[in-house]
């Protein structure tokens, strides 16, 4: 469960896509009393990995804060093609928006064994109603993660998928990455197709791209782990020039 020790002020970190709301934003500035309210409408449940906690079209009837693990949401198009909305971390909430649809839009399964922590639809009213610190916050960090995502469509549209993945890479070793000798070990197994499916695009033009990453120095292959150069990456994002022209073989690839 929520313990009074989990409302203290945010760590915020710079993400490069949309962030999702934590915990520690949702609880910062809850009384103590209101936090043991908190804690005593939550339960927690262990879940192993490859375990879906909800499915696409299923029920919304919960809140989840991750907090152990790592959790992958995804949504499946009619054609059945797999598109990988976010990867999260500890501490991050999801399904919270219970209070605006009434079925799941995406699905939630397990990339490693997970601790969550669960609040009903029901306690998680209950806490907007009469916890006026929590409903102001959620519907401040609901708002700037509408406006981030309104900006991020409109930049994914003018985008290629070189310039995608690399952002989606500097976001991982940003969030999942280990400092080690050659670089930042994003702590993450990844696929192709996982890739593929996190920046909307085929498995084989990410195989490409990752081939041409890899000859300008961008990112190593450690089994199914990378190790990127965060600073050599984030100067490939910011340059003006990003469509690769000199590199034999360049597809022009939304």
């Amino acid at each position: 469960m929520l313990s009074c020790s989990t409302v203290q002020p945010p760590i915020l970190a710079k993400n490069v896509l949309p962030p999702f709301v934590t915990a520690l934003d949702l609880f910062q500035g809850t009384a103590k009393r209101d936090a043991r309210k908190i804690s005593s409408l939550s339960t927690d449940k262990q879940f192993p990995r490859g375990t879906r906690i909800f499915g696409e079209g299923e029920s919304a009837d919960a809140v989840y804060i991750l907090r152990r693990g790592m959790v992958k949401l995804s949504s499946l198009s009619d054609k059945g093609r797999e598109t990988i909305l976010h990867i999260l971390k500890p501490d991050e909430v999801f399904g919270e928006l219970l209070l605006s649809e009434q079925q799941r839009a995406f699905t939630a399964v397990t990339l490693e064994d997970s601790l969550v922590t669960i609040i009903s639809k029901e306690s998680f009213v209950e806490l907007l109603a009469t916890v006026p610190t929590v409903a102001l916050t959620f519907i401040r960090l609901l708002s700037k993660r509408l406006a981030s995502v309104e900006r991020g469509l409109a930049e994914f549209g003018h985008t290629w998928s070189y310039h995608r993945l690399a952002r989606v890479l500097l976001q991982l070793a940003e969030n999942y990455g280990k400092e080690v000798p050659n670089g930042t070990l994003i702590n993450v197994r990844l696929t192709h197709e996982d890739l593929a499916n996190l920046i909307g695009t085929s498995r084989e033009t990410v195989t490409t791209q990752l081939t041409r990453f890899t000859r300008m120095g961008l990112l190593k292959r450690d089994a199914r782990r990378f190790i990127v150069t965060k600073s050599k990456l984030t100067d490939f994002v910011r340059s003006d020039d990003l469509r690769l022209i000199n590199l034999p073989g360049s597809a022009k690839e939304p």
